[in-house]
């Protein structure tokens, strides 16, 4: 992947849907190599325990920006999950690409 992007997706969310936050995303994780995303991974920040950021490698910058439109669509039927969870909803989401270089 030679021109591949570092995605970053950081987010706060609220304390009381911890639990039902969690099933959504073993379920985004799942789906995430559906969007051509690889190397994922997701961590609760060490300095808020209710933060939030998840990392993985696209391909190409369509990528990201169909990935970044889809993860902050309430719309979308998985994705969209998300907005009830995270203090502010999906608008909130910190979304940021940075190009890898060879």
């Amino acid at each position: 992947m030679k021109n591949s992007l570092q995605i970053y997706l950081e987010y706060e969310i609220k304390q009381s849907l911890q639990h039902q936050y969690r099933q959504i995303m073993n379920s985004i994780i799942q789906s995430m190599p559906l969007y051509d995303a690889v190397n994922i991974r997701w961590e609760k920040s060490e300095a808020d325990e209710n933060r939030y950021i998840e990392t993985f490698v696209v391909p190409t910058e369509s990528h990201y920006h169909a990935i970044k439109r889809l993860r902050t669509s309430r719309g979308h039927l998985l994705f969209g999950r998300l907005d009830d969870c995270i203090c502010g909803g999906l608008k909130e989401m910190k979304c940021i690409g940075l190009k890898k270089s060879s």
